[in-house]
């Protein structure tokens, strides 16, 4: 359903704002994402192999909360559905609609049906159009108000009762017309009689005072009855969440759904908080793989055997075996690989690809090339560097939440071990049951980063470094989300070091090598036994050209670069008040660091432009890198 509306590109379907249950802008709608198992992955048979992406060491970790996964698979291309009918699916969202010129006011079925009614033919009804004849078919436009729950699921304001206002002093209360509110205080606002329509001939229009920019200067207005409410006190409404699930799409006609007990909020639709994507990524290392002789053909086989029920392990292994001259040792162990689920925690998932990168060697398959590079004493404040001239990416939506995101350690926690109040919603109508998950294979280039542990090990030490460390923990303590308050817990001077410094980077490079910082991205690696972080660029943007990686065979311009991120790290055009500050941002989890000289695009940004104070670098008596500005 409406595939030629989403024409977003395949990393907008998997990133950390869009997925599955998101809602996308198009030219003429926003559209829901429906689940991937309404993609038409089921009907390609033998075709699964060419979709496969091939990542057991990811595979084995997603499997302690999906037990039955046996794949990931790639995100479909504009070809593949030409080819393979496999496309990404949407229906409209939200579903209300209101025409422009004459303000009718209805839901999506209701447009329709006034369509056809009017003698015209439904194929041309996409995208919604008003069937008035002096509307002249005039475009329909969606309400941009929708409503939340901390279970996940996404709703319409009950329009249709929106009138039957029941009046009180209490229930009626002025907002400031904004959705920053804390979600757990119960709201005073608006309430309306669900038993009942203003009338039984209800015809509701939406009109909107182009010289009252304030709520009360749109309002619904019944044509029959004469009755009229404005959206005052529409941020404050409250009600029972219906637990729709439109994301799953239509089953016999009816969207799925499942019992909610919560509250709903109602926020616009394109507010962050509409959407928070549970995604983890995977650097592709040649570890905790399965041989290459199990190639996708012959996974997608075996799998095929062991559903039916037609065939034990042990012919299987036989056969395949024999027909593709295999080691039986090697069949054995791809099959007993489905069975094992150990939870592994993101810092122990990296740790594999920084010791990797740093001990490891070449492997002979090429699908990544690095080389390390020795730099102590050539580049300040750094030991090592690694060359990445191809690296291999690989990210994996497994739910998403709304209202609050979650942690990453937390995205596949058993429920008993979870903290959060937001419910994970699987991105699968098998829940975690699933056997596929929808991910992106991306290629690219990068430089690996690693700070000096010695130096690194004295400078987190210092009194003046710690109690900075603690005004950004204290001020995530008293946070209102419990993401800002987990991720403090593991919040040492090592990783606020290391992310400014790699904010400041992205910055740099977007100066003097011509790279938008947009285009780049960071990979922390820190921990007890880790101090670096991965600038890297991949294919679909403007760095995957080899000049990234090429930038580490210069050390002496590298040296140039960074004392120049550190230089304009020193000069912020909003200090004193940015480098005097004691906490800005969301939540006061920055300290000296604000848009103008240490944020980045927030796609490049692991952390949420969060957790960052450029003092701990350029401070001239504890500043990590003192000394770069002290030879100036």
């Amino acid at each position: 359903m409406l595939y030629n509306k989403i024409k977003h590109g395949r990393s907008k379907l998997i990133s950390n704002y869009g997925g599955v249950g998101s809602l996308i802008e198009t030219q003429d709608c926003s559209v829901i994402i429906e689940t991937f198992d309404n993609w038409q992955y089921k009907d390609l048979s033998n075709k699964l192999s060419s979709y496969i992406i091939k990542d057991d060491r990811m595979l084995t970790r997603l499997r302690n909360r999906f037990p039955h996964l046996r794949h990931i698979v790639k995100i479909p291309t504009e070809k593949n559905s030409l080819v393979d009918q496999v496309r990404p699916t949407a229906n409209y969202f939200s579903k209300w609609f209101y025409c422009p010129r004459c303000n009718r006011f209805a839901d999506y079925d209701e447009m329709k049906k006034r369509w056809v009614a009017s003698g015209k033919k439904i194929d041309y009804f996409n995208p919604p159009k008003c069937s008035n004849q002096s509307c002249r078919e005039e475009a329909l436009e969606q309400v941009r108000f929708v409503m939340t729950c901390k279970d996940g699921h996404i709703h319409d304001i009950p329009w249709k009762h929106w009138n039957t206002y029941i009046g009180s002093e209490e229930t009626d209360t002025e907002d400031e017309d904004s959705e920053e509110e804390n979600i757990d205080q119960k709201p005073k606002g608006p309430q309306i009689d669900m038993s009942a329509l203003c009338c039984e001939s209800q015809d509701l229009r939406y009109e909107i005072n182009k010289e009252n920019t304030e709520l009360t200067g749109i309002r619904v207005v019944c044509k029959s009855c004469k009755s009229v409410r404005t959206l005052k006190g529409i941020f404050n409404y409250q009600a029972d969440c219906s637990g729709q699930k439109y994301w799953l799409g239509m089953t016999n006609g009816k969207w799925l759904y499942e019992n909610c007990m919560q509250k709903t909020k109602v926020v616009v639709k394109t507010s962050n908080s509409v959407y928070y994507a549970n995604c983890l990524s995977s650097i592709f290392i040649p570890i905790g793989q399965q041989d290459g002789r199990i190639t996708n053909e012959i996974r997608v086989l075996i799998d095929e055997r062991l559903e039916s029920g037609e065939f034990t392990n042990e012919e299987i292994i036989k056969n395949i075996s024999f027909d593709f001259k295999i080691p039986k040792e090697i069949i054995k162990g791809y099959i007993e690989s489905g069975n094992e689920a150990t939870y592994i925690p993101e810092e122990v998932f990296r740790k594999s690809e920084y010791d990797y990168f740093l001990n490891g060697e070449q492997p002979e398959s090429n699908e990544i090339k690095f080389r390390l590079i020795e730099c102590e004493n050539k580049v300040p404040g750094f030991s090592k560097l690694v060359k990445l001239d191809k690296l291999k990416k690989i990210s994996v939506q497994t739910s998403f939440t709304r209202q609050e995101p979650i942690d990453v350690d937390s995205i596949l926690q058993e429920d008993n071990a979870y903290e959060y109040t937001v419910k994970r919603q699987s991105v699968s109508k098998n829940n975690f049951d699933t056997k596929l998950l929808p991910g992106i294979e991306s290629f690219g280039e990068g430089i690996l980063f690693v700070l000096d542990e010695q130096k690194l090990g004295d400078w987190e030490l210092q009194a003046e470094v710690i109690e900075r460390t603690n005004i950004i923990k204290t001020n995530a303590d008293n946070s209102t989300w419990k993401y800002h308050r987990i991720i403090a817990r593991s919040l040492t001077p090592r990783k606020i070091l290391t992310h400014t410094i790699a904010h400041l980077l992205i910055r740099e490079l977007e100066y003097v090598c011509g790279y938008p910082a947009s285009s780049l991205q960071e990979r922390l690696y820190v921990g007890d036994k880790m101090n670096g972080f991965l600038v890297c660029a991949f294919d679909g943007t403007d760095g995957y050209l080899g000049g990234l990686s090429d930038l580490s065979s210069d050390l002496e311009n590298l040296n140039v670069i960074i004392q120049s991120a550190i230089h304009r790290a020193n000069d912020c055009s909003s200090d004193p008040i940015c480098i005097d500050s004691d906490g800005q941002g969301i939540s006061q989890l920055n300290l000296a660091a604000c848009h103008s000289c240490t944020l980045t695009p927030d796609s490049s940004c692991e952390l949420s432009n969060l957790f960052l104070d450029r003092k701990l670098i350029v401070d001239e008596n504890y500043g990590f890198f003192k000394t770069i500005l002290q030879v100036f």
